[in-house]
């Protein structure tokens, strides 16, 4: 058996003189068994303990080996089983492993979104460095409950307040997940803090690995919902201002007013304020963006107070010829200059005031192309 093992055998006298050695160990050792027989085993043997040794080979590099000594009866005399097995491949395994290890987390790191490993239990066993950085500017600056051995589980369980109305609905998927119930987890929902609002999207994905778990993301997409808000309120007004544009048509027909020239020219598919006059688009949206700072201000109080400044800006965009379309460009210009860091109270404020500034707008505009002037 000693002659077709892979670790390297040694059976040494009770003076430590060698006196069989196996194939395995001439070659860990890089001498032949004529040159280890009845030669002095030349370090300490120690009983029921596990050893690493250094083996210096005939090229000067350094071996890495365990030794196990048991003793044993050779020859009807007492002796010692000294074994050898070489630990390279180990070391190139566990090296191999700490490569992929910190290159995963390298990554991870590099990642923006919010991440964390979880085991079966909701055992948070790696987060990334996004993860840790959000944990400590909101709350847990010890990463107490969100790092490293909390578990997650028992987070969302005693969740409270009107930020944690999703917890359950979480803690349900990342159980229906890890069951297999569900190939993943997907939820939107707000995490709004004093000063800004912020959405974010958890997503939870099986760990397909030796050992059950998951992999909890949470990615910022607060720009994403502004943005689809303002669309939506975009989408919306603009087909309030082309019902006023359609009104507006009809009563040209019907009139034949000469100043519907203009007007026909402003409905054109390749006319723009924005391409044809640039300067003058500039000053629309600077104009509207202070009408839409002071009925902001004025808001609450009830009686507008920017009445003449609105039917100047209308004068004005009526003498360019402008159109719906160039009343929803500067609109939404405008809301965008205005809403970028503000808090989602003001936000909301800025969506509703510019909603009504804008048809406000369209309406002194049919009154200008139908009369050649404002009331």
């Amino acid at each position: 058996m000693a002659n077709t093992s892979t670790d390297g055998m040694l059976v040494v006298d009770s003076d430590g003189r060698v006196c069989l050695a196996n194939p395995a160990v001439e070659a860990l050792l890089s001498r032949g068994g004529h040159d280890l027989v009845g030669r002095i085993f030349g370090l300490p043997i120690m009983l029921g303990e596990v050893a690493e040794i250094s083996l210096l080979q005939p090229d000067g590099r350094l071996l890495s080996a365990e030794m196990r000594t048991t003793p044993i009866m050779w020859r009807d005399t007492p002796g010692y089983l000294i074994v050898l097995r070489d630990l390279t491949e180990r070391r190139r395994i566990q090296e191999a492993l700490r490569d992929a290890e910190g290159f995963s987390r390298a990554i991870l790191n590099s990642l923006s979104h919010h991440i964390a490993v979880l085991d079966e239990r909701g055992i948070i066993v790696l987060v990334n460095d996004a993860w840790r950085q959000f944990a400590a500017e909101n709350g847990d600056p010890q990463l107490l409950a969100t790092g490293v051995g909390a578990n997650y589980f028992d987070v969302c369980a005693m969740s409270t307040g009107s930020d944690s109305e999703e917890a359950p609905d979480v803690l349900d998927g990342m159980r229906r997940v890890l069951s297999g119930d569900l190939p993943f987890f997907e939820l939107e929902y707000p995490c709004h803090s004093p000063e800004e609002e912020r959405w974010f999207h958890l997503r939870v994905v099986p760990l397909h690995s030796q050992r059950r778990g998951m992999v909890i993301s949470h990615t910022n997409i607060t720009v994403q919902r502004q943005h689809a808000r303002v669309a939506a309120e975009a989408e919306a007004l603009r087909e309030q201002l082309q019902a006023r544009e359609r009104e507006l048509q009809t009563l040209m027909a019907i009139s034949g007013v000469e100043r519907a020239r203009p007007v026909l020219l402003a409905q054109r598919a390749e006319y723009s304020l924005r391409a044809s006059s640039p300067s003058h688009f500039r000053d629309g949206v600077s104009r509207y963006g202070d009408l839409l700072d002071a009925a902001v201000k004025e808001r609450g109080f009830g009686v507008p107070d920017n009445e003449s400044s609105v039917r100047l800006l209308a004068t004005q965009l009526g003498d360019l010829h402008a159109a719906a379309r160039d009343v929803v460009e500067i609109h939404l210009s405008a809301l965008r200059s205005r809403s970028a860091g503000v808090t989602p109270d003001r936000q909301q404020a800025y969506l509703e005031e510019g909603r009504m500034l804008a048809l406000q707008i369209m309406g002194y505009l049919v009154a200008y192309y139908r009369d050649g002037t404002l009331p």
